[in-house]
């Protein structure tokens, strides 16, 4: 049997972030979860899939954290414009110069994150990992009681879900999620460019989907394709080449063919289910949740990680910030974890869901509002600072 401040279920990016928040705390951290693979570059698969646009609020979290200066930034990419098509070439522009910010966010792969945090985790005092899995709840009164597969009782002031969508930490708890499936796959993939990139994140709108090329070192970009679920079938379907070229092809238009160029595939395409999942409470006795454990939205605005790093932030603040009488896993604590993160939350998921629904639909006057929406979105200034200053965090 282990005691422990608080014990952590997950080790993915939020949980490594929180399990080394709180140990930079003072806290007893018992971290639960297998070790992160470590992803092996190759001449012919050099970045890992899995993209993420991370945000400047929550590098300014990793920053804290003491992680963002060990990332490798010959692998990282900042975008310093974004480039929004709708599906009659209307056009909505963003860049960093007008919103008097450096950069909109940086492009970092999540094994590369995962890379730092869980060498952070090994650096820092206080943390005790245990590489099984979490089982079920024991009975709880002034702790928390984690079960383990392996055996292991973990005894704890807090215990932190952070174990993904399919979380047993939420199940076991209780608390239910409404599942929505979105009928889209997101075709994730990259590619080698003939053209530089100028640090330009690209997005359509279209028929077929969302479709997004975010910029890597070296003119590589990241495909993300919230493609129809027959369509993804047949992306994935395709070889690499034939995959190349279909991108080029859909991507390509009068006002930007010559900014996106030929593309070449490297690796193999990858596919993952859409779905929007909300949860009934973030919150139970001695009990959060935080990431994907507590929400799931589309990733057309990318801000599916932001989001986890941002409830991970405010789960640290509120616990550092709380009456020297209350322990950590106080109840009064956590309801100040889950208001401050229910606006939040709220208005990202309408955001992403009107917009999924709203370029979903095939008809023509809500093909021309939508599109006329966007060109006029385009042209006041004050509108898209304010639209960047909620995406940056």
């Amino acid at each position: 049997m282990l005691k422990t401040d608080i014990a952590l279920v997950g080790t993915g990016v939020p949980g490594l972030a929180a399990a080394v928040g709180f140990a930079q705390q003072g806290c007893s951290v018992a971290l639960i979860g297998p070790r992160p693979k470590p992803f092996v570059a190759s001449r012919f698969d050099p970045f890992d899939a899995r993209i993420y646009a991370v945000a400047p609020g929550s590098v300014a979290l990793l920053e804290r954290l003491g992680a963002w200066s060990s990332v490798d930034h010959q692998r990282v990419s900042p975008v310093e414009r974004m480039r929004v098509f709708g599906d009659a070439g209307d056009e909505l522009a963003f860049n960093s110069y007008g919103a008097t910010v450096e950069r909109l966010a940086t492009i970092v792969e999540e094994s590369e994150l995962l890379r730092v945090l869980d060498a952070a985790c090994g650096y820092q005092p206080g943390i005790t990992r245990i590489e099984s899995t979490f089982s079920a709840l024991g009975a709880q009164s002034d702790v928390a009681t984690a079960e383990l597969a392996d055996g292991t009782s973990v005894l704890a002031r807090l215990l932190v879900g952070a174990d993904g969508s399919s979380s047993a930490v939420r199940a076991a708890a209780g608390i239910s999620a409404a599942v929505k499936s979105y009928g889209q796959t997101a075709v994730v993939a990259n590619f080698k460019s003939d053209r530089p990139h100028l640090n330009t994140a690209w997005q359509w709108f279209t028929a077929e989907g969302v479709v997004a090329l975010l910029p890597l070192p070296q003119d590589h970009v990241s495909l993300v394709w919230s493609a129809p679920e027959p369509l993804a079938a047949e992306l994935v379907a395709l070889g690499a080449d034939d995959l190349a070229r279909r991108v080029a092809e859909r991507c390509a238009g009068p006002a930007e063919a010559s900014a996106i160029g030929e593309l070449t595939a490297l690796g193999a395409a990858h596919a993952f289910p859409l779905r929007r999942m909300t949860v009934s409470r973030l919150i139970a006795s001695r009990l959060a949740l935080v990431g994907d454990a507590a929400h799931v939205i589309h990733p057309l605005a990318g801000q599916g990680l932001n989001l986890g790093l941002q409830d991970v932030a405010l789960l640290l603040e509120v616990v550092r910030t709380r009456e020297s009488f209350r322990e950590v896993g106080d109840a009064a604590v956590l309801r100040r974890y889950e208001r401050g993160r229910s606006e939040a939350l709220a208005l990202m998921r309408f955001t992403t869901d009107a917009l999924a629904q709203l370029f979903a639909l095939d008809d023509p006057l809500v093909r021309r509002l939508r599109n006329a929406g966007l060109a006029t979105v385009n042209r006041l200034s004050p509108l898209k600072n304010a639209l960047i200053r909620r995406a940056l965090g």
